[in-house]
């Protein structure tokens, strides 16, 4: 099933996840980013292998993966990982 999660492994600390939206975009009620938790293998048919690896993060309160966050506040908005303050 595409979308689900099929594992999940801890992050290495220093990593933060981004929202990002394009110029213009409105994104009041979005929250922001936060720290990257973990790693979670997640089944993708479209992808190479059947599944890719998404980061898991931290925003308004609960875990993310960028799907999920996606679905609740906008397909418009992507997700990137950097090195965090």
């Amino acid at each position: 099933m595409s979308g689900a999660v099929a594992g999940m492994v801890p992050a290495f600390a220093g990593l933060r996840a981004d929202v990002t939206a394009a110029p213009g975009t409105d994104t009041a009620g979005v929250p922001g980013g936060g720290v990257v938790v973990g790693w979670a293998l997640v089944a993708d048919e479209q992808a190479l292998g059947g599944a890719r690896v998404d980061p898991v993060f931290l925003a308004a309160g609960r875990a993310w993966t960028p799907d999920q966050f996606r679905q609740e506040h906008g397909q418009h908005l992507g997700v990137v990982v950097g090195f965090g303050a």
